[in-house]
């Protein structure tokens, strides 16, 4: 499979040509507070965000914010992967209406969110609780415990609670998102 789904151009006499400049694709990011790209995907452009067909990095950074290190995802046979085969987003924003004060944390969202146990997400917009809010890669990626219809429990990456009892008071807004992308980079 290497090198079916990768990007082309055509150039002089017709010749194929892969694409190597980052004005030739699709570029979509996930940046941390400080700006950061911490999730990059890269595709044809055109190909929609659903698509097999998007190369996935996620870049790891250190305490002074420069890049230190690049990961990518494991494939079907489960080996680390810079082809263009991933599928950048084909979940759906699901609002939020309320978190608790707990440990752990319960997210609360206004329809059925259709998450699954050990599903990776990150929370975005939500006002007073800014706590919960995507940040960086280390810190405000959770995963999805006891989920039930319409809500869940917030676990960090090694599967610990999420103490919300000291955060501030949810206010309202935000939403969830179990990208493909971080599924995809986070083992």
């Amino acid at each position: 499979m290497s090198g079916q789904n990768r990007p082309f151009k055509y150039g002089a006499n017709d010749r194929r040509e892969f694409i190597v400049y980052n004005s030739e694709v699709s570029l979509r990011m996930i940046n941390d507070t400080g700006g950061n790209p911490v999730y990059i995907g890269k595709a044809k452009p055109g190909t929609l965000e659903s698509d097999n067909k998007w190369q996935i990095a996620f870049v790891e950074y250190d305490a002074a914010s420069s890049a230190i290190s690049l990961t990518w995802p494991p494939n079907a046979e489960g080996n680390a992967s810079t082809e263009y085969e991933f599928v950048w987003d084909s979940s759906t924003t699901v609002n939020i209406s309320g978190i608790t004060q707990a440990n752990p944390g319960v997210v609360t969202t206004s329809v059925a969110h259709g998450l699954s146990d050990g599903d990776k997400i990150i929370i975005e917009g939500v006002a007073g609780m800014t706590q919960v809010n995507f940040a960086d890669q280390t810190d405000r990626v959770y995963i999805v415990a006891n989920a039930g219809a319409s809500d869940f429990e917030l676990t960090d990456l090694a599967g610990g609670n999420v103490d919300t009892s000291a955060f501030g008071l949810y206010t309202g807004s935000g939403t969830v998102n179990a990208l493909d992308a971080i599924n995809n980079t986070f083992s």
